[in-house]
């Protein structure tokens, strides 16, 4: 990802470290605690919104509505998934789904609030005392410093005893239900983990585009967050990272020609699928 370049370098870098920020936080999800969640549009556009009219209604600054943005998204997903724990296999899957599909939904029908389809408009940049850091430069480097403290975050996560629980709760639930342990609630706060980041992420995400609205956090974006996960390996944060600068970063390169795109976008993941299918981070047996 690029330190110095021109506006639009910055602007694709910056998209780069914010997928990747979202990715490496959901391998928590998917690779240690085992769900394969498609609802993590829900979060994001949670955080956005929050940090959007903290800013915009209240007058907090960027700095102040950040973490609250990441902890309103932990707290709402939570609340929402409370009841999904007890589903298992694939259907759980298919549950936070559309749990990411009603939160846009009630995002959508609060107009009053939330603007409902028209969204919000004119979110304002960040600032350093009368500093504005409105720029592409600025955006990039603040989503690369949150992108490097989310994996510190997570590996130190993986490498502790909470991590572990959460490890051996993907790995075989009914060996750790016989151990006395709860699973599902150590899944749901894997789940919490990965939401807050994502909140974070959508915070990130309002600050560069300064408008949003529901239709940024379609179906879309969830599937593009898990593709980014399994390409780069769902067990593997630092691949989380590789997979966002091959499907945002290098398929950016070929927006000018749309078609191709689409192609080499699809290619790629049956590459990996066939011949990594553990992901592009992780060694080959």
């Amino acid at each position: 990802m690029p330190l110095f370049g021109d506006r639009y370098l910055l602007t694709v870098g910056a998209q780069v470290a914010v997928y990747a920020l979202i990715a490496v936080a959901f391998t928590v999800t998917t690779g240690q605690a085992g769900v394969i969640a498609l609802g993590q549009a829900g979060p994001i556009a949670v955080g956005a919104y929050t940090s959007a009219l903290l800013t915009m209604s209240l007058g907090w600054s960027f700095w102040a509505a950040l973490p609250i943005g990441g902890l309103v998204a932990a707290v709402v997903a939570s609340v929402l998934s409370a009841p999904l724990w007890r589903v298992k296999g694939h259907y759980i899957s298919i549950a936070t789904l559309g749990l990411g599909i009603v939160t846009v939904a009630l995002i959508r029908v609060a107009e009053p609030i939330t603007g409902g389809v028209y969204g919000l408009y004119g979110i304002p940049a960040p600032t350093i005392g009368s500093l504005s850091l409105n720029t592409p430069l600025a955006s990039y480097l603040i989503s690369v410093v949150l992108l490097l403290v989310t994996l510190l975050v997570v590996t130190r996560l993986r490498r502790s005893h909470l991590g572990r629980v959460i490890s051996a709760t993907g790995s075989d639930e009914t060996a750790v239900l016989a151990s006395g342990v709860r699973g599902r609630d150590y899944k749901a706060l894997a789940f919490a983990v990965s939401a807050f980041f994502a909140g974070i992420g959508g915070v990130l995400l309002a600050y560069q585009y300064t408008y949003i609205d529901p239709d940024v956090f379609s179906l879309n974006m969830s599937l593009l967050v898990l593709t980014i996960v399994v390409l780069g390996g769902v067990n593997a944060p630092f691949g989380a990272v590789l997979g966002s600068i091959v499907l945002i970063g290098a398929m950016e390169v070929l927006r000018i020609a749309p078609e191709a795109r689409v192609i080499l976008y699809g290619l790629a993941v049956i590459l990996v699928v066939r011949f990594r299918p553990g992901g592009l981070w992780v060694r080959s047996a």
